[in-house]
């Protein structure tokens, strides 16, 4: 009894924590992977200032940080948000079935008519990090840092100078741009 006496005295004298807020009200972030894994010192910056909640889950984001977007981004985030599968209509039961090898067309076995897309690296990796909001998909922030090799010192050093930057936004009212 007196042990639940004391448990209860020493909740009732801690204050909630407040979860710390990013640009834009963002409070929990995911990291997409970036070249080198930059994405990993961004997150080590972030949680040992305590300026935002990283989270291993994109489900669990506000927002996502990320080094591209346009098009790659697009993918990115389709393949971390799938939209719904659409209904199956009774109709679609035969579509189910699987097609013998012959009932292919020939022109989606062709190569030349399919259109490449790159969404690699190669297009990615120019120093610039965006912060997007993950419902609205709008850039929320963003920062042109580079660093100037791939050494993790100086990876650290370009997450430190990134999240400076986050730091100083925060520190003049933290507006939705910069």
């Amino acid at each position: 009894m007196i042990l639940f006496f004391l448990a209860a005295a020493l909740a009732w004298g801690q204050a909630p924590v407040a979860e710390p807020s990013g640009p834009g009200g963002a409070r929990k972030v995911y990291l997409m992977p970036m070249p080198n894994g930059l994405e990993q010192f961004i997150a080590n910056q972030l949680t040992s200032r305590g300026l935002m909640t990283v989270v291993a889950d994109a489900n669990l984001a506000d927002a996502l940080f990320t080094d591209t977007v346009g098009k790659g981004f697009e993918k990115r985030y389709l393949d971390l948000y799938p939209p719904p599968a659409p209904p199956k209509k009774e109709d679609d039961a035969e579509a189910d079935k699987p097609r013998s090898r012959q009932a292919s067309s020939p022109a989606s076995m062709d190569v030349k008519e399919a259109k490449m897309e790159r969404t690699g690296s190669l297009g990615r990796g120019k120093g610039t990090i965006f912060l997007v909001d993950r419902a609205s998909k709008t850039v929320l922030w963003s920062a042109y840092v580079r660093p100037k090799t791939s050494q993790p010192e100086d990876l650290n050093r370009a997450a430190k100078q990134i999240v400076d930057q986050i730091e100083q936004t925060l520190s003049k009212g933290g507006g939705l741009s910069r």
